[in-house]
């Protein structure tokens, strides 16, 4: 989940995934994505550039005067030991968009840690505002959603893309943000109020356990726009790759085994 950008965070609802309607930035997991491995440096498509960046300033402003706001008016009035307890129910009740996407993926070992974690968190951990599975040493939790099983199954993201309230997309991951609504047992027995209001909580709770990552990736940003594009593709595909590193051929964008030799070149 760009800064200052909306990104759909059930709808990868990013459900497990998309982050909800009115969406959340992603510029945590993006600054995160600074700090790890470098990522493969291919050219992004992004044929709507102009109006792109029309949108992405559109989002920022909403950012900046609306959920900001919001999310530090919530850090103030609310207790450290309320906002991760509400994090890990909200994260729990992502489990069944995960699993299933865990499943598509034929990812059997995670599925299981889902499952596990799921029991454990709802019958020890009051329903999932206690993640008893990470106090147990269970592996940290995991997301996937639709838009990465796609991408395993080797359909391409298309065009970049700056969605209002949203954030940035690509049309795959558009797709599999719907789907994994479908996935999610919530959006059809729970009233719409409910899924509003747990999407919504899911925005304010992300932005507010990363103002200060927003905050500094605002300062060390020339172009707000390109690093969140640039950032955004990276962090998307350490996702599709389970924070596996990228092969070698990626990052250079060629295959390193099948480059001539100069000097064999020579001696023939």
């Amino acid at each position: 989940m760009a800064v200052s950008s909306f990104v759909i965070t059930d709808v990868t609802a990013r459900a497990g995934r998309a982050r909800p309607l009115a969406g959340a930035l992603l510029v945590a997991s993006l600054w995160l994505a600074c700090a790890g491995p470098a990522a493969a440096q291919t050219e992004i498509a992004d044929p709507l550039e102009s109006v792109n960046r029309k949108v992405f300033v559109f989002n920022d402003t909403l950012d900046q005067y609306v959920l900001e706001p919001v999310a530090r008016g919530f850090r103030f009035v609310t207790p450290r030991f309320v906002r991760t307890g509400l994090r890990n129910f909200i994260d729990n009740l992502k489990t069944p968009v995960v699993l299933a996407n865990d499943l598509f993926q034929a990812e059997p070992t995670r599925a299981t840690q889902t499952i596990g974690r799921f029991m454990f968190n709802t019958i020890v951990g009051v329903g999932g505002l206690v993640d008893v599975g990470g106090l147990l040493g269970m592996p940290e939790r995991h997301h996937e959603d639709f838009g990465q099983t796609l991408a395993v199954y080797g359909i391409g993201t298309g065009p970049y893309l700056m969605v209002p309230f949203i954030g940035p997309s690509n049309p795959r991951d558009l797709v599999g943000s719907a789907v994994d609504l479908v996935f999610d047992p919530l959006t059809f027995i729970a009233p719409s109020s409910v899924n509003y209001g747990r999407r919504g909580a899911d925005i304010v709770s992300f932005r507010e356990a990363n103002i200060e990552n927003f905050d500094e990736f605002r300062r060390s940003s020339l172009d707000l726009y390109a690093a969140t594009r640039t950032l955004t593709e990276q962090l998307r595909s350490s996702e599709i790759r389970n924070g596996a590193p990228p092969d070698q051929d990626s990052i250079y964008d060629e295959d390193i085994y099948d480059l001539e030799d100069p000097a064999a070149d020579a001696a023939n």
